[in-house]
Parts: C-alpha cells; structure tokens; sequence
C-alpha cells in the first residue's frame, strides 16, 4: 500500500488586510516614510511579510526560538524576493533593512525595544495565542493530536521551569477550579478539577492521554471536541498569557508615538476581555468600536480564524 505523507503544517495570518489598515502601512508607503513596527508576536511571520511588502521596518519577538528560526528564513526570502521585484533607481534592501528578531515574551516588550532602538514606533501589532506549528506539533502537547505526547504545553523551555503537567500534579482543586474556570465556566471547572484530583491520586499527568481520560467530564460547545477548551486553559496558565498581556499592554502603548496604532488580535474572550477594558480606560483614540472579525469567505479558507477578533487604538 502506498504511505502518504503527513500534510505539513501551515500557519496563515488572519484578518491581514485588515491588519494593514489598522496600521496605516498604505499611508506610509504613499508617503515614502519607512513606519517602524513591532511585531510583539511574530510566530512564523506572516503578518510581518505582509508589513514589510509596505517598505515598514520591522522589531519581531517571540518567545520559541524554533518558531523564531522558522520566521527569520520565511522573512529573508521575502526580503530577497522584494529585491528582485524592485523598480527603478529604488535603493534594494537585505533583510537588515526589513526586520530584526527577538527571542523573549511580550511582556518584556518595553526592554526588548529599548535594546533594538524601537522606544517610539508607528505601531505595534499582537496576533494573540499559539501558531498552528505548535498545534500540529506531535512532541509538546499543545493539542490533543497526540496522546502520547509529553504534557509539556511551554514556549520556551530554556526559561519555563513549570511545564503543563506540573501544575495538574501540584495544583489544590480549588487552583484548579480557577485554572480552568476562565474558559470552561465554574461548573465544568470544579467538575473537571474533581476528576484530576481524584486520578492523579493513583497516577500522576504525564501525557496527553492522561488529561484526555478525565477531560470528558467537561460539556464541550456546539463543535467543538470536549478537550479543547480545557487544553486552551491549560496552555494558558502554563505560559501565563492572560496575566503577561496585563503586563505588556501599558508597556506598547508607552513605546507608541502621537498617532502610533495598536492593534490587537484575539480569539477568546478573556483576553478580549482585557484587551476592550485596557483600551477604555487608556483615554485614548479607539479606532472601532466594536471589533473587526473576520468574513466569511476567510473563515471558509481558514476556520481557525472563525473567533479571531481585531481591536485598534490610536494614541493621542
């Protein structure tokens, strides 16, 4: 019989036009002035490939530096590619001229400007949660593609000492009920930290496989499969998302110039939750009022994106 191959994983950037406009990267091409932009999440670069089209110099971070690896060669090409298309007696760029990376975690995003001489830029753009890389990674328990994967769940291992299964083998049920509590609700929560409490009893968590025996106490949504919110809690609290993006979002709006842009994608509701309530009460310009979500035909293409929600502030 013949053995087809494992379909690679691709990332695709959601809402990327979109994103170009909250930027005003079309303004700054127009106007010939290179925008200096922060990627605070650049993953495997997708959205900056679509910023550097614009002549934009971008500051990339993030914290895996496998995925970081993956962007510098993705970018270079593009950066290359921009060259070969070039017209006239337009100057030709190498990829210094259109990006610079950074491996660390957003909420150092003051510090990591300062050291690559970003602290006043035209915009600054969080594309929030995980790439589908880390999703379709068979080895780190991201999702539960793999049940015999580690249940390991960290950006960067280099600087994360506790990993997923540490805090479902050390956690009280109460810590537990709040882990979760945030994306399944109370009710699924203390039933689900009941169940982990119980069963780590005689086993500790080690694997994919044992989160998925006990995770089917938890009520899914309407198409969703039952592990998926809890393993979205999870990863959350692993990597402290919700309380590093408390963290960073004074820090970008500081690094902004007058007129600057943040824009910020988000795809669940507690850090949209964060992003609408810091924007209130930063008495700044909110671009939309209500978010930009994404069409039907790019849900069609990439369903992933279907929660993706867009929010824009400017500073005045």
């Amino acid at each position: 019989m013949k053995r087809t191959k494992r379909k690679e994983a691709i990332h695709k950037p959601v809402l990327i036009q979109e994103v170009v406009k909250a930027l005003n990267l079309e303004k700054f091409a127009l106007l010939k002035r290179q925008a200096r932009i922060i990627d605070a999440t650049v993953g495997t670069g997708g959205h900056t490939k679509k910023i550097i089209e614009y002549q934009a110099f971008v500051l990339g971070i993030d914290a895996d530096k496998n995925i970081l690896e993956n962007a510098r060669e993705i970018l270079s090409k593009a950066c290359s590619a921009m060259n070969q298309t070039v017209r006239g007696s337009a100057p030709k760029r190498d990829f210094r001229d259109c990006f610079v990376l950074a491996q660390g975690n957003f909420k150092d995003i003051d510090k990591i400007a300062r050291e690559f001489r970003f602290s006043k830029v035209d915009g600054i753009l969080f594309d929030l949660g995980i790439s589908t890389l880390h999703l379709k990674s068979y080895k780190r328990g991201f999702s539960f593609e793999n049940p015999s994967a580690k249940l390991d769940m960290r950006l960067d291992p280099d600087t994360q000492s506790v990993k997923a299964s540490d805090l479902l083998n050390a956690l009280d049920k109460n810590q537990l009920s709040r882990l979760f509590g945030e994306i399944i609700g109370k009710i699924a929560s203390r039933r689900l930290a009941g169940s982990i409490y119980t069963k780590r009893k005689t086993k500790p968590f080690k694997t994919v496989s044992d989160l998925l025996a006990v995770v089917n106490s938890v009520k899914a949504r309407k198409k969703l499969h039952p592990a998926t919110l809890a393993f979205l809690a999870l990863r959350i609290a692993t990597n402290s998302e919700l309380v590093n993006l408390k963290v960073a979002l004074p820090k970008a709006l500081s690094l902004l110039k007058t007129g600057g842009r943040l824009a910020i994608i988000s795809f669940h509701s507690g850090e949209d939750r964060i992003v609408k309530n810091f924007y209130q009460e930063s008495r700044q310009k909110i671009i939309n009022k209500k978010p930009v979500t994404p069409g039907t035909a790019e849900i069609s293409e990439n369903p992933s994106a279907r929660s993706a929600k867009l929010r824009v502030l400017e500073k005045i």
